[in-house]
C-alpha cells in the first residue's frame, strides 16, 4: 500500500513539472539578416527592417535608446549598429513591445 500512495504522490508530482514546461514562452524573437537594414536618428531612435524567416513578411521594428548594441559579444554605441549597412547581424526583438532590444554581429 505504502508503494501505491508514493507511486500516486511521483506521478503527480511528475504532472505538474512537465505541465508547467508548456508554459514556458518566448520573449523575444531574432531576425539573422544577411543584409542589414536600418534607420538611426541622433536621438538613437529609428528602425530596423528584415524578416524572421525566409518565408515571413518583412517587418519593420522601432530602434529606441534602450537599443543596444554588441560587437563580438562586447557592447558598443548604438551608432556603429549604422555601420553594419549592407552587411549581417542578428536583430532581437521584444515580441510585446515590437521594439529591438539589441543587435549583434
Amino acid at each position: 500500500m505504502k508503494n501505491k500512495i508514493l507511486n500516486f504522490i511521483f506521478a503527480q508530482l511528475l504532472f505538474i513539472a512537465t505541465a508547467n514546461v508548456g508554459a514556458v514562452t518566448s520573449l523575444e524573437d531574432a531576425m539573422e539578416i544577411s543584409s542589414l537594414r536600418i534607420s538611426l536618428n541622433d536621438d538613437n531612435s529609428g528602425f530596423v527592417q528584415g524578416r524572421i524567416c525566409d518565408h515571413c513578411e518583412e517587418l519593420k521594428v522601432a530602434i529606441t535608446p534602450e537599443t543596444r548594441a554588441y560587437e563580438n559579444n562586447v557592447e558598443v554605441p548604438l551608432k556603429k549598429a549604422a555601420g553594419r549597412i549592407g552587411r549581417s547581424a542578428t536583430v532581437f526583438i521584444n515580441r510585446e513591445h515590437t521594439k529591438v532590444t539589441r543587435i549583434k554581429w
